[in-house]
Parts: C-alpha cells; sequence; structure tokens
C-alpha cells in the first residue's frame, strides 16, 4: 500500500468512526460542534441563491454525470482501468453511504427543504463530491500534471470547491456540520482503500498511467 494511501486511510477513517458513533451515542459535544459551525455559517445573510446553485452543482445525480465525463474522457484515451477506478469508487462509496444513513438514521435539521428528505449522516452531496475530488487529486492530478505549481494550484481550487460544498449543505439546513465532516472524512478514507485495492487487482501496465 503506497504511504499516501495509508496516510489517508489513517486521517479518514478515525475522524469518520468518531464521528458516526458520537453521533449514535447523541454526544454532548456533537451538538456543541454543530451549534457553533452552524451559527459561522450562518452569520452572512442573503447566500441563498449562491448556496443553491453550488448545491446543485454537487446534486448526487450530477456527482455521477462529472464521474461518467471523466470515466468517458479516460475510456477514450485508452486509460481503462483509470475509467473504472472512478466509476468504482464513486459507486460503491455511494452504496456504503446508503448503508450508513440507514444505520445511524439521523434526522435533519428540522429548517431542511422538502426535497431534502431521508436522513441526515452522511450527506450524498458531501459524500459524492469529496470521492471525486479526492480522486482527482490522488489519483489522476499526480498521474497526469507534471508541474508542481500547477498541482499545488489545482488541489487548492478543488479542496475550496469541497469546502464550499460543505457550506452549501449546512447553509441550506440540509445537514449538520458533522454530517458534512464525516462525509468528507469517509470520502478520504474510501478513496484511499479503493485506490489500494485497485493497485493490487489490476496489472502495472502503461494502460495504467499518463
Amino acid at each position: 500500500m503506497r504511504k499516501k494511501n495509508i496516510y489517508s486511510i489513517c486521517i479518514g477513517l478515525p475522524i469518520f468512526l468518531i464521528l458516526a458513533f458520537s453521533i449514535m451515542a447523541h454526544a454532548s459535544w456533537v451538538t456543541g460542534f454543530d451549534n457553533f459551525f452552524e451559527g459561522l455559517v450562518h452569520s452572512i445573510p442573503n447566500l441563498q441563491s449562491i448556496m443553491h446553485a453550488i448545491t446543485f452543482l454537487a446534486d448526487t445525480k450530477v456527482d455521477l454525470v462529472w464521474m461518467l465525463l471523466i470515466a468517458v474522457i479516460l475510456w477514450l484515451k485508452k486509460q481503462r482501468p483509470l475509467s473504472a477506478s472512478i466509476v468504482i469508487s464513486l459507486v460503491t462509496a455511494d452504496a456504503f453511504g446508503w448503508i450508513v444513513k440507514h444505520i445511524i438514521q439521523r434526522a435533519r435539521p428540522a429548517a431542511h427543504l422538502a426535497a431534502d428528505d431521508g436522513f441526515s449522516f452522511p450527506s450524498g452531496h458531501t459524500l459524492g463530491m469529496a470521492i471525486i475530488v479526492f480522486w482527482l487529486i490522488l489519483i489522476l492530478i499526480p498521474a497526469l500534471v507534471k508541474n508542481k505549481t500547477a498541482k499545488i494550484w489545482l488541489t487548492v481550487l478543488l479542496a475550496i470547491w469541497l469546502v464550499l460544498v460543505m457550506i452549501s449543505r449546512v447553509y441550506l439546513y440540509a445537514h449538520w456540520p458533522s454530517d458534512v465532516c464525516g462525509s468528507v472524512a469517509m470520502g478520504l478514507m474510501w478513496i484511499s482503500l479503493v485506490d489500494a485495492i485497485w493497485d493490487k487487482v489490476t496489472p502495472q501496465t502503461d494502460k495504467n498511467n499518463f
């Protein structure tokens, strides 16, 4: 297993488990955490239209469009293991997220929109976008981009976008702050697990690398 995968799993897995078990146990620190960051996010008024636009671009159905677009381009470029990698990563993460939702069964914030139904932890929007962002940062960009400055800027921009998605879900009362944080931790863990397994089951040939 590569070092980046080990580090990512060692960061993502404990955070995800701590949040998941704390939410199930109704730990008081989670309530304090959520109240503090909800107040922080809602301290700037009149951002509803911007936040709706951001959350639309991170919708679970739109995530599938981004995934398919990337996968098709890679497939046409004869990078088929990479093409299959992003599809498997997102589909399996969504399935695992659905299972976790129905195990924990956390209610959404009272002010959530009617369109945001179902359970709250983890956030499907945030999880899907975290999978795409971390896949790009940890797998595609290191393989495709050779310029170090370009790598840094792309990573920063993708990280900012993911943070905006997290903020939008909290701002619109679709999720608690701990939901979106847990989703990002789960995404980091999951993309690294899938990548580690993928390294074992795919042959290391020029088809794997740009």
